[in-house]
């Protein structure tokens, strides 16, 4: 007596008999229904391949339902198509439009216009007109500090979540292109009449020579594992075609500025900053690239918060203390408290 396998006994009992004339057929590929009578059990095979009739109903479903893609900010899942760009600033890159859903964007408050010239608030300003001296000329920022963007900014700085930092640096843009359309402007008013008549006389330069940011203390680093703003720097540097360079240093840690009064926060940044020991060397190189300079270098200094401008000021002094040529310092944050 002859055995035959398990699988073979399955397929002599499920195969029909094979009629004469008729082409080889795949059994792997006959539906279901394709049973005549008496040929015993259907078949457990998969189905054909969808006739064209299938793959346009396919097609169409793909319209209707297009791919799905992750929210940069918030991680949920979107359809890009539909969503609108109403409401973003022009310099905004459309990656970063592409990337993120109508719901996010729409919880961010952008500045789109200032009412203070000094530190681009968009509201009226009682800080700048009760400040006796200051060390930067004026400052600009991407978005207002509301709840929404305090919880997306703890996310990045103390959550961990350093996926953000792209989507946050390009957010800088808009502010940085305002205040860089400011100083392009100045230029050609206060330039040579040539300048002036030449309308692409300085197209293509950026009005800034460096671009440093604010420091942290060395507890703050080891907290973190990174500067915040040194990181938005450098981000910033990349994408505007500038170079970042680290000038400053933090004395010390004098507590959360965010847990302090306006008050406090001025007293606690006093003497808070100074140059760092190579910051000299770096100036005095960047004013030789250019003897025949008719401006003081421009210096941009980077951080997240705007709150009452003390970080900024006494940044900016700390340069000017040490700078060996007359420098202008500029601000640039990433939100406006």
């Amino acid at each position: 007596m002859t055995m035959q396998p398990a699988g073979g006994a399955l397929l002599s009992e499920t195969r029909p008999p094979k009629r004469s004339g008729e082409p080889a057929t795949d059994d792997r590929f006959l539906r279901l229904s394709e049973r005549e009578e008496g040929e015993g059990p259907a078949r457990l095979y998969p189905l054909a391949s969808p006739t064209w009739p299938s793959k346009a109903l396919r097609g169409l479903l793909g319209l209707l339902a297009p791919a799905r893609s992750a929210c940069g900010l918030c991680g949920r899942g979107f359809a890009p198509s539909r969503t609108s760009l109403a409401g973003l600033p022009e310099e905004l890159p459309r990656s970063w439009s592409d990337s993120v859903c109508g719901s996010c964007r729409s919880s961010i408050p952008w500045i789109l216009r200032i009412q203070c010239q000094v530190c681009g608030r968009p509201d009226s300003c009682g800080d700048c007109c009760r400040r006796t001296s200051a060390g930067f000329i004026r400052s600009r920022s991407a978005v207002r500090y509301t709840l929404e963007m305090r919880q997306l900014l703890a996310r990045y700085k103390y959550r961990g979540e350093e996926a953000l930092q792209p989507w946050l640096a390009d957010m800088l843009l808009p502010a940085y292109a305002a205040l860089a359309a400011e100083l392009r402007l100045a230029d050609r008013l206060t330039g040579r009449l040539s300048d002036r008549l030449d309308p692409d006389a300085r197209k293509g330069k950026e009005p800034f020579d460096l671009v440093t940011s604010v420091p942290v203390s060395r507890q703050r680093l080891a907290e973190r594992g990174f500067n915040q703003a040194e990181r938005l720097a450098a981000s910033l540097a990349v994408r505007a075609g500038l170079t970042a360079r680290p000038l400053l240093e933090r004395k010390e840690e004098r507590g959360k500025m965010s847990a302090k009064t306006r008050r406090e926060r001025l007293i606690a940044a006093e003497g808070l900053f100074e140059a760092a020991p190579e910051a000299a060397g770096i100036l005095r190189l960047l004013a030789a690239r250019d003897p025949e300079r008719r401006r003081p270098l421009r210096l941009l200094v980077v951080d997240d918060i705007y709150t009452t401008g003390g970080t900024m000021d006494h940044c900016a002094l700390a340069l000017q203390r040490c700078s060996p040529v007359p420098i202008d310092l500029y601000g640039l944050t990433w939100a406006r408290a």
